[in-house]
């Protein structure tokens, strides 16, 4: 009986050690545990500099102060207030590029991007223009060069929540600048911080090109913006998960090469964080 109660218990000992290292390997997924641990970009938790310093993807970072001798600072840079750095002439000249046969053709206004940008407190006063290069870069990959408002999906994207319940006959797939948002829960949570009922009524980010921004700007600000500093490639992570494949530099319409246009566009270098 204390063979089996002592094997029992050295058992249980190797199942917390295999759940220690898997969970420590995946914490870009699942968080490190507890408060005191940094979540490094290669997903393994630890408190020294190798994970709380310039690769810590989450948790206390100690980032301050830290380049490295790279320049990856999205929000580096020359700076400027939004409408000065995106002006009504250089908006048209962007979205006259759209093609007449795209269902977003003249859907998204400068008045629904400026409005939405700025009722986000980061963008009231000035901003650094690779952070709007970057911004641009992944709205119009997300939006294929600006010309869909919606990504029809025979996909509920539904999913059990008490806090974010599915409304019935509504549908959770991607809409707006940013069509890899989707679920439920991302609508909802999005609706309740914009004040808008994006879970009764998602298709308002189809409808509304300010809410299409609003929804779009709400996801950058809470998943993109904390990780500005990692540089474009990393960037990119939090919108599309950590799949590389689908956005490398092979074509003009790929994101690293839009974002390095926009740049030029603004009259900026990119970072050298470009790759993932």
């Amino acid at each position: 009986m204390a063979i089996l109660k002592h094997t029992f218990i050295f058992f249980l000992y190797i199942l917390a050690i295999l759940a220690e290292t898997a969970f420590s390997q995946n914490c870009q997924d699942i968080s490190c545990p507890g408060l005191k641990e940094c979540c490094s970009r290669w997903g393994f938790c630890g408190t020294e500099d190798d994970y709380c310093g310039f690769f810590c993807f989450s948790g206390p970072c100690n980032i301050k102060g830290k380049s490295y001798g790279y320049d990856y600072n999205v929000d580096a840079g020359p700076r400027g207030k939004i409408e000065s750095i995106i002006t009504p002439a250089l908006f048209d000249s962007i979205m006259s590029k759209v093609e007449s046969n795209c269902s977003a053709k003249g859907f998204y206004t400068y008045k629904a991007f400026i409005t939405a940008f700025k009722s986000f407190g980061a963008y009231k006063g000035k901003v650094a223009k690779r952070e709007i290069a970057a911004i641009l870069a992944h709205f119009s990959f997300g939006s294929k060069s600006f010309c869909l408002k919606e990504d029809i999906s025979s996909e509920r994207y539904c999913s059990k929540s008490k806090k974010y319940p599915c409304e019935p006959g509504k549908n959770y797939y991607g809409r707006g600048l940013l069509q890899s948002i989707t679920w439920n829960e991302y609508y909802g949570a999005a609706g309740k911080h914009l004040g808008i009922p994006l879970l009764k009524d998602p298709d308002l980010v189809a409808r509304s090109p300010e809410v299409a921004f609003k929804f779009a700007m709400w996801f950058w600000n809470r998943n993109v913006r904390p990780a500005l500093y990692l540089g474009f490639g990393e960037i990119t992570k939090r919108i599309d998960g950590r799949e590389c494949s689908n956005w490398r530099r092979d074509g003009t319409k790929n994101k690293v090469n839009q974002y390095i246009e926009f740049c030029k566009m603004l009259g900026v270098t990119p970072d050298q964080g470009l790759d993932c």
